[in-house]
């Protein structure tokens, strides 16, 4: 029982660390094996990472619905800020678009590393080597490595005239979220729907937020704008 209850993940525990090192052994893994290819084949490892990437989240978040009473198909579409990174990643890695592979570098960086500095309340106690933790932790460790290897394969050279991609598709797709989360409460097919948190906060960064201007979505126009700041400064460091 006592090991039992040890084998957990909480933010910054042991097992916590785990997964950050092992996503970094990948990201290595990953970049080394990269750098011997020529161009179209570095898109093609980024390529076949994010659809491994994509396949595991979408068995994970199927999963749910044995281990999980409040599980709504309507809530698992991949319109969360990470998974739509993902999907980016992909449609980067097909285009060579400069201002995906902007936003997949900055913003979707950050959404993974965000999940795992603070991971939803189904999620801060898990157990090390249970199915959720692959899926939440494993997934989202292996988004930190697509998303980082445009970089890393030299992909993509950060430019600081691209960090407005970040604000800008930051708010493209949350406006999308948005009229996704209206048809869905609207309809009844999901009446919790909060894909991007645009209709309430879910976390203390954004409650504060909301408690200041607290209107569906408006409340959010801030982010864009810090977001862009973010990816200058991490654009500054690359």
């Amino acid at each position: 029982m006592k090991l039992r209850k040890e084998a957990r993940i909480r933010v910054f525990n042991r097992w916590w660390w785990f997964y950050v090192a092992l996503t970094v052994c990948v990201l290595i893994l990953v970049t080394l094996t990269g750098r011997q290819l020529g161009l179209q084949a570095r898109y093609r490892l980024v390529l076949t990472v994010s659809i491994i990437e994509l396949v595991i989240l979408r068995i994970y978040k199927f999963s749910l619905r044995k281990i999980r009473a409040d599980y709504n198909y309507f809530n698992e579409l991949p319109c969360y800020l990470c998974n739509q990174a993902t999907l980016l990643c992909i449609v980067a890695a097909m285009t060579h678009s400069v201002s995906i592979m902007a936003y997949c570098v900055s913003i979707g960086t950050l959404g993974a590393i965000l999940a795992f500095l603070m991971p939803d309340g189904y999620n801060r106690d898990q157990l090390v080597f249970s199915r959720q933790a692959y899926g939440f932790y494993g997934y989202h460790g292996l988004l930190i490595v697509t998303c980082l290897s445009f970089y890393t394969l030299n992909l993509y050279v950060p430019a600081l005239k691209d960090c407005i991609w970040a604000g800008i598709y930051t708010a493209l797709l949350a406006i999308i979220a948005h009229i996704i989360n209206i048809i869905m409460v609207k309809t009844g097919l999901n009446p919790k729907s909060n894909y991007v948190f645009t209709m309430y906060p879910d976390n203390v960064v954004m409650q504060a937020l909301y408690d200041r201007f607290p209107v569906r979505l408006f409340y959010m126009l801030p982010i864009p704008v810090v977001f862009t700041v973010y990816a200058r400064l991490l654009f500054r460091i690359l």
